[in-house]
């Protein structure tokens, strides 16, 4: 696999800044690239169980993943996580995205089971939907109750999230924009301020 390379860095969502711009390798030509396992795990996803397909994603792992043109090699939780939106989701974005994920509530159980996974999901969520979702910002409150009230992601990781605009930034610059990030959590506050409340 070819892409642009990341430079090496643990799986949280505030860690390194990125790599150095003379490591990474130019993918101009390379526009419509994704994960060959992305494409594995979604024909896989159809025809097992949660449990398998928790498994499944484990074996495949994630090194060396290619996001969005963006070589990996060393973010498996955040690839993973990319894996399971489109691969497992393969969301439809002519409909609302929190109740898609809320059928599917039980494959992403299994496959998040740490914190580091859930902020790993909350980030790469964020990506997706800035990337191939944006009417889904609009209802990015109804995501996260979604995801909470499921037990995919816990309450620390989605506060975490929401109080860190720069979190796609850390994770890699090229992928971040201000507004958007802004934009994002904006939609998702009265949510978090719930939450955060202790409401029923």
């Amino acid at each position: 696999m070819s892409g642009k390379r990341h430079g090496e860095g643990a799986d949280g969502i505030d860690e390194d800044d990125g790599a150095d711009p003379e490591d990474v390798e130019d993918s101009d030509d390379e526009d419509d690239e994704q994960d060959e396992r992305i494409m594995e795990i979604m024909t896989y996803s159809g025809r097992h169980t949660p449990a398998e397909i928790a498994d499944k994603m484990k074996a495949l792992g994630g090194d060396d993943a290619i996001i969005y043109n963006e070589m990996f090699p060393s973010k498996p939780r955040h690839a993973m996580a990319h894996f399971l939106i489109l691969g497992v989701g393969n969301f439809d974005e002519d409909a609302a995205l929190a109740p898609q994920i809320a059928e599917k509530k039980e494959v992403f159980q299994k496959c998040l089971p740490e914190s580091d996974d859930q902020a790993a999901m909350l980030l790469m969520l964020e990506l997706y939907v800035i990337k191939e979702f944006r009417a889904a910002m609009e209802e990015y409150g109804d995501i996260l109750k979604v995801l909470w009230e499921n037990d995919i992601v816990a309450e620390d990781a989605i506060v975490a999230w929401h109080e860190n605009e720069n979190a796609l930034q850390h994770f890699w610059p090229a992928f971040f924009d201000l507004d958007d990030a802004i934009n994002i959590r904006d939609n998702a506050k009265d949510f978090v301020g719930w939450v955060q409340a202790g409401e029923d």
